[in-house]
């Protein structure tokens, strides 16, 4: 009976495999504390989800000097508004494990010619330069209910 043998062995070896990939999932501070240090990250630049995050703000912020960052994560902007300076830089960090689009428009629907509309994969970051003043409807195709409004002043 080699079969009953083997198969508690091959449980075994599975979750010491599940656990070792696990442990290599969480990122490490330093992998976080980097992640919100970069200030210009690519479109395929890969970076490490934050352990915690906090909640969406329903209070408008403001974006000190030129460079902003909205992270996308719990299937969510960090941020529902943002008022920044004309010529601010804005970077969309996905934290999620899931893939989203950061696309003008609303509830899911692009904007007629949008101004910026980036699929981010996991981890993966976009930056755009909100130059004109105006208000900016940001949303996820993927996810409807993900939305948000950039003030640029």
């Amino acid at each position: 009976m080699h079969g009953s043998r083997f198969l508690p062995a091959l449980i075994a070896a599975l979750a010491l495999i599940l656990a070792a990939c696990a442990e290599t999932a969480s990122p490490t501070a330093s992998q976080t504390a980097s992640v919100e240090a970069s200030v210009e990250p690519s479109a395929t630049e890969s970076v490490a989800p934050s352990a915690t995050e906090p909640p969406a703000s329903e209070e408008p912020s403001e974006a000190a000097g030129e460079e902003a960052t909205v992270r996308l994560s719990q299937f969510a902007f960090d941020t529902e508004e943002l008022t920044i300076a004309a010529g601010t830089e804005v970077s969309f960090v996905n934290a999620d494990a899931a893939a989203h689009t950061v696309t003008e428009g609303t509830d899911g629907t692009a904007a007629e010619d949008p101004i910026i509309d980036e699929e981010l994969g996991q981890g993966a970051a976009t930056s755009f330069t909100f130059d004109e003043p105006g208000t900016y409807q940001i949303t996820c195709l993927f996810h409807p209910s993900m939305n948000m409004t950039i003030t640029v002043e």
